[in-house]
């Protein structure tokens, strides 16, 4: 009796197994991820032209992100990061700015496509590296009324630069999976701005460098 309730034990367990199969990575699979993404600046700025000494600097920022993988070879994909377009805050650095908490503001968007390598480490973990390239698009800009820049306008050049990620996905039953991710992306972009301190005749520009190391917590599916 005690043969037959261990039979049927272990045959209940190769069928909870068996419906609920846990593959390594392979040629021919996409991957879907979705969660949370904080984007941290490491950024820097040149003072402004038409106001020297002055300068900026670039607040972080958080919103949805999503991220596929397709696998070319069982070890090569292709990885593309997309957001929920998100504002970034542009925050009074030095000089006429300083004390200002807030001067501007743009909406941003940064899609991001990587050549990846996963690496094999069995069933559960997959591990992978990627580099490639950014291009992000900067609109909708506008200062805050009760600054240093009230009344002027700004105007962010969209920008291509390098980016490098590590990913890592952890597999559940049924192809789910928990994902987590770094990026850190080569953003640079030229701020112009006109009118500032109330005089139309005052036009400069500034360079500012974002470069923001970008993290990512999330879930998906491998279908």
């Amino acid at each position: 009796m005690n043969t037959l309730k261990s039979a049927a034990l272990v045959a209940a367990m190769a069928a909870t197994c068996a419906s609920a199969p846990v593959s390594a990575y392979e040629a021919g699979d996409f991957i879907a991820r979705a969660g949370w993404a904080h984007l941290e600046p490491d950024d820097s700025a040149d003072d402004f032209s038409n106001l020297p000494g002055t300068s900026v600097k670039v607040d972080s920022a958080d919103t949805l992100g999503i991220s596929f993988s397709y696998l070319v070879t069982d070890h090569i994909g292709v990885g593309l990061l997309g957001v929920y377009p998100f504002t970034v805050d542009i925050e009074g650095d030095k000089g006429a700015l300083a004390n200002d908490d807030k001067v501007a503001d743009t909406k941003a968007l940064p899609p991001t496509l990587t050549l990846q390598y996963h690496f094999d480490t069995g069933p559960d973990f997959h591990p992978y590296i990627g580099a490639g390239i950014n291009y992000t698009y900067f609109w909708d800009e506008s200062t805050k009324n009760n600054s240093t820049l009230g009344g002027s306008s700004v105007d962010l050049e969209n920008s291509w630069g390098l980016a490098g990620e590590l990913g890592l996905d952890y597999t559940l039953a049924n192809d789910y999976l928990l994902s987590a991710q770094v990026w850190y992306v080569n953003i640079e972009t030229t701020a112009r701005s006109k009118g500032v301190l109330g005089d139309p005749s005052l036009a400069g520009k500034a360079d500012v460098d974002i470069n923001p190391w970008v993290f990512m917590l999330g879930v998906g599916k491998k279908f």
